[in-house]
């Protein structure tokens, strides 16, 4: 328990101590801020099912930037090898990064909340959904972010870290348009069982399905795993 924390309060002031983090929560915040007071003055629209679309969009965009340096930095460094010589499992290592990643998540979700409040103010909002929406949509930055962060496990560049995670997120979220051939039905229910895209719709909604969940839960716990071995593979070298 001390080997992670000691992971996670690292990674925390190596995220607020760089540029590149700051400036991709600022960009967020401001990003979502201006869509949704677009929709608000210009399109009339005073609901969060379109800003939580704009969020997980944005989030696509900007994971693989936050996420890029998590490994690939170290390994650039050479301070890699000091990180696999310290008293500390894998696991902890890992998982310590990634708590670090999720709290700059929060962060980003969290400073959007304000948007809430002239719905409050001028309205009678169903709170349920909204909760469930930035529930959904914190599923999404988890996933993202576990993504990432095992392929800058495998990187030793950050600017390729991102593009490969870029590569993957995107190819996940359009990965069932082969399913409107439908060549395989088995297959193309899987597909879009996969596809970010198609499971999206129900999330911003504040709909929660339990397989939705599930397939997100799936993909972190993989995600983390091959980091994990990634770093043994390292170690033995």
């Amino acid at each position: 328990m001390n080997a992670l924390l000691a992971i996670f309060t690292k990674e925390l002031r190596e995220y607020f101590a760089t540029p590149i983090a700051l400036a991709v929560v600022a960009v967020f915040w401001a990003l979502c801020g201006y869509l949704f007071s677009f929709h608000l003055f210009f399109v009339s629209t005073a609901q969060m099912v379109t800003s939580f679309h704009n969020m997980i969009i944005l989030m696509l965009l900007v994971m693989p930037l936050l996420t890029m340096r998590i490994f690939a930095e170290e390994n650039k460094s050479g301070t890699m090898e000091l990180l696999l010589t310290l008293p500390m499992s894998d696991y902890a290592t890992v998982l310590g990064k990634y708590l670090a990643g999720l709290f700059i998540v929060c962060l980003m979700l969290g400073g959007t909340a304000t948007a809430v409040v002239p719905l409050v103010f001028y309205g009678e909002p169903d709170l349920g959904p909204i909760w469930g929406g930035y529930v959904g949509t914190f599923a999404f930055g988890a996933m993202f972010l576990a993504i990432g962060l095992a392929v800058s496990c495998a990187c030793t560049n950050q600017v390729v870290a991102a593009l490969i995670t870029w590569g993957i997120l995107v190819l996940l979220w359009f990965i069932d348009y082969p399913a409107a051939f439908d060549f395989i039905p088995g297959l193309s229910a899987a597909l879009l069982h996969m596809s970010l895209s198609s499971q999206h719709v129900d999330l911003i909604r504040g709909v929660l399905s339990g397989s939705a969940l599930v397939y997100f839960a799936s993909v972190v716990v993989l995600s983390l795993f091959v980091a994990v071995q990634l770093l043994r593979l390292r170690r033995t070298r």
